[in-house]
Formats: C-alpha cells, sequence, structure tokens
C-alpha cells in the first residue's frame, strides 16, 4: 500500500493537498494501490472528500479508524455511507456568554464534546476561550484527552482510547498515538511505502520504526522552499524539512517538484549528509495536466487578469491589487478576478474598495475547477514570494495563459521565462521594498500584453512539457525503484 501522509482537509486548500490529489489521479490510473491519511479531528471530514471527488474507500481518518466498530473493514472500505451524518453542533454558554461546551456531531457519526477554558493571555492582552478537553464517542467506543494548560499552541497530553478492538490503551501525547495507529496499518497493511506530505510527527515516528528494523519504505515530500539561510556556516533548512534533511540515512527517496529545486538541494547538502543521501532527491511534477488548449489572440481593449490562491497574508495579494491600482492610474482599462478562499477576504475587500477599485477587483469564492475558470481571462497573476512548484501556474499555462509573477524560486522561474510565456518580476522580502516590487509587478503584467499572441502560445508549448502521463510513469518508476532496493 501507499500512504499519502497529511494533517487535514477542508473546504479550501493548500498547494499540499492539490498535489496529493493529482497523485491520487496518477496512482490511480496506473492502478497503484493508495490511501489518503489524515491525522487531524476532522468535524466535517466527509463532507470535504464528496467536495473534491475523493472515495471513502481512498482515505483513513485517524479518529474515524479509532472509533470504528470493525477497524479492518474501516481500513479496507472506507465509513459506509449509513454511517455518515451531516454535520451539527450546539453550544452551552455561562451567565457571562462565555462558550463553556460544543458538542457536534461529526459527519463520521461520531459525537464531539469539547469542554472549553478562559485564559488570559498576556502577550495578546485579551482573554482566549479555546478547548480544555475533548471527547469523542461512538457507540461503546471513546477517545478522550485534555490540553497541555495554558494559551498558545495547543498540545494534547493524556489521550485515553477505549474498546479499540476490545481493549483500552493510555498515550501521555499525540506522537506516542500517532506511533501506535502507523503500527496498526503496518499490522495490517504489510510492506508499504509512505509519501509524508505534511506532519514531522509522522517522520519522527517512521524514522523510529526504522532504526528499530522496520522495512517500510520513507518518501519524504518537499512542498515549498527547503533551505532558509546560512548560520555561522551551518545551512538552516525549513523546519518543515530540517527532520527529514537531519536523517535522510533513514529515508529511500525524497521528492522534489522541480529541477531547479533538486540542483538547489544538491549544493545545500554537500558536506551536510553523505553523497549516497544526495542521490535520494528524485524530481516529479507534483501535478499535471490532461488537455492543453489552443493558444489565444488578445486584439486590445481589457485586460483581463485572473489568479487563484488562499486568501493568506503570504500570497501577497494586496500588492497585486495595488499593481492594478498603478495600471488603471496610467488609463489601462484593467479587471482582476481572484479566486480563492481564506483569512484576508474582508481585507482584500477592502482593500479594493478603499483604492476606487470595487468595480474593478472581484473577489469570486473558492473555484474547485480552476482551469474552467480561468480559461476567459487574459493574463494569470501571482504576487508569491515563495512557490514549492505553482499548480495554478501550470493550469494557467494549460488554458494559454501567459503569466506575470514575481520570480520566485522554484515556482515561477521553473514554468516561465519572460518574454517565452510570460513576465517575470523581480522583487526583495524587506517591507522597505514593497513599493519598488509592486512597481516591477505592474510593468510585468504590462508586458504580457505586448507580444500577447507569442506569450500565449509559449504558455502552449511548456504546458505540453506537463503531460499527465508523463507524470505518472515518473510515480511508476520510482515505485519500481523502491521495490528493486526492497529486493
Amino acid at each position: 500500500m501507499n500512504f499519502f501522509l497529511n494533517q487535514g482537509i477542508g473546504h479550501g486548500n493548500s498547494g499540499v493537498e492539490h498535489a496529493e490529489f493529482y497523485r491520487a489521479q496518477c496512482f490511480s490510473a496506473k492502478k497503484m494501490p493508495f490511501k489518503l491519511v489524515f491525522s487531524d479531528l476532522l468535524p466535517e471530514l466527509h463532507t470535504h472528500l464528496r467536495e473534491w471527488g475523493l472515495k471513502e474507500a481512498e482515505v483513513i481518518g485517524l479518529y474515524d479508524f479509532l472509533l470504528a466498530d470493525d477497524p479492518t473493514a474501516y481500513l479496507e472500505n472506507g465509513s459506509s455511507s449509513k454511517q455518515l451524518r451531516t454535520f451539527s453542533s450546539r453550544v452551552l454558554t455561562d451567565q457571562t456568554n462565555t462558550q463553556r461546551i460544543v458538542t457536534e456531531k461529526a459527519t463520521g457519526g461520531y459525537t464531539i464534546r469539547r469542554l472549553k477554558d478562559k485564559l488570559y493571555s498576556e502577550k495578546d492582552q485579551i482573554y482566549i476561550v479555546d478547548d480544555a478537553q475533548v471527547e469523542l464517542v461512538q457507540g461503546d467506543h471513546r477517545v478522550t484527552w485534555s490540553y497541555r494548560p495554558g494559551p498558545g499552541v495547543k498540545v494534547m497530553q493524556n489521550i485515553l482510547l477505549e474498546n479499540f478492538r476490545g481493549e483500552n490503551y493510555f498515550f501521555q501525547t499525540f506522537e506516542k498515538l500517532v506511533s501506535f495507529f502507523l503500527a496498526q496499518l503496518d499490522k495490517h497493511f504489510g510492506q508499504s511505502t509512505y509519501f509524508i506530505d505534511r506532519g514531522t510527527f509522522y517522520d519522527e515516528a517512521l524514522v523510529r520504526a526504522k532504526k528499530s528494523g522496520s522495512q517500510q519504505k520513507i518518501v519524504g515530500m518537499v512542498h515549498a522552499n527547503h533551505f532558509v539561510e546560512n548560520l555561522g556556516g551551518h545551512p538552516l533548512f525549513n523546519n518543515f524539512y530540517q527532520y527529514s534533511l537531519d536523517h535522510l540515512d533513514q529515508y529511500d527517496a525524497l521528492v522534489v517538484a522541480t529541477k531547479a529545486q533538486k540542483e538547489a538541494m544538491h549544493r545545500d547538502l554537500q558536506g551536510y549528509t553523505k553523497a549516497a543521501n544526495i542521490d535520494k532527491i528524485v524530481v516529479i511534477p507534483v501535478g499535471g495536466v490532461t488537455t492543453v488548449a489552443p493558444a489565444k489572440q488578445w486584439t486590445g481593449g481589457q485586460m483581463r487578469l485572473v489568479t487563484a490562491s488562499r486568501l493568506h497574508q503570504e500570497k501577497h495579494l494586496d500588492q497585486m491589487i495595488d499593481a492594478v491600482k498603478i495600471l488603471v492610474g496610467q488609463g489601462h482599462d484593467v479587471i482582476l478576478t481572484i479566486y480563492g478562499a481564506g483569512a484576508e477576504k474582508d481585507k482584500l475587500v477592502q482593500q479594493a474598495k478603499d483604492a476606487g477599485l470595487a468595480s474593478r477587483v472581484k473577489l469570486a469564492g473558492l473555484s474547485q475547477q480552476v482551469t474552467k475558470d480561468i480559461r476567459p481571462y487574459d493574463v494569470f497573476v501571482s504576487a508569491s514570494y515563495s512557490e514549492g512548484f505553482g499548480l495554478t501556474y501550470l493550469e494557467a499555462l494549460s488554458v494559454a495563459l501567459p503569466i506575470a509573477s514575481y520570480a520566485n524560486d522554484f515556482g515561477a522561474k521553473e514554468l516561465v521565462t519572460s518574454g517565452q510565456d510570460g513576465h517575470l518580476a523581480d522583487f526583495a522580502v524587506d517591507d522597505a521594498s514593497r513599493e519598488q516590487n509592486v512597481n516591477n509587478l505592474s510593468a510585468a503584467i504590462l508586458a504580457c500584453f505586448t507580444g500577447y499572441d507569442a506569450l500565449s502560445a509559449g504558455a502552449v508549448q511548456v504546458a505540453e512539457n506537463y503531460q499527465l502521463d508523463r507524470i505518472e510513469s515518473a510515480w511508476v518508476d520510482l515505485e519500481k525503484r523502491l521495490a528493486c532496493a526492497l529486493d
């Protein structure tokens, strides 16, 4: 079995989840078995599985498994339609209108009971109401835990699992529970490959097991820039990947999405780990295209810009809106449509309104058919400073849209060449450079409308290099390589 290990899935997802969706599509096409594994408590998990076209039998939710009447049947088939419920929630408040008990019916059929604490945060100078204890119940199966007291990151402790296969278990930490869970997967499925997409606790548990003699295959998935800086002559890596890069002896492969990142990793790891470990780095694009649209033409008039992104601060969508303001100020007829969901929505709407762009900037909500929704536009725009690959870039190229983007490593630089399929804008990450960044981005957008037809044809040529059948073959090759290593 092939496990894609992650923490959560929701209505709006990051590139990590979309990378898993594409990988699942590839494995399914090549009839290679797989399961997506989620470790978070996800009250609406099964709603989101339907939303993203995932089958119940393709997914293992940690708490659905622990609470199942028949855990073995669940591992094979997932939750049955008879078990599934509509999510509901009710809240009990105290005399000060503070939430004290929240009771939820999860879509997996079990009941969640959250007891709340009200704590004062010295850092933020406010009271925070958050979970103190959690109880999950389904029939005569139960999981309970508390959180370490105090504001800040929620840390599970004292986890009691009751009537799992007729036995009771106690785990002092979530990490201990994860190790137990992975051991259950090992016992049921036997020899398997674990693709770690998110959750360093997975890395730690699997590496510990490997050191103790486990024959399971571990594949680290790199979804972002791995490097942070050199500190005192030593490389400091992204904290999501520091553990895996420190323990490469125990990994069977490390998958990156671009040739540029593989080359950068080769440089950064020289002298840091064994040469044999560096040879474990494999390039497989996280996504591909099944069809490529014909090249487009632009005959002048309105410039229709589009982007698709999580509405989060690190995507710098505010700078994109400012770039539109510059272009409008120069006399251009420009509109921008932003697809996506996230915490920055209200802030971005207000920014557009304050800039006098309410009729020109539209937040269109989450798209689950990105290529279809962005097809009518002229140019795809990104203001992200960092991308592991840039799936939406590829989706834009597949519908013949030139791209205007900051020249971020591994994403834009891998897929976009100025003057060929779009234009890249130089940027710097310090706050003092923001104004210049925006000026550069607006210039890159405008440049995409000069020689537009040739850029659109170039977008088509680049997209054709990422046909999904090629990526499917790359996954098959990796599976064969791992099997040979086992033999």
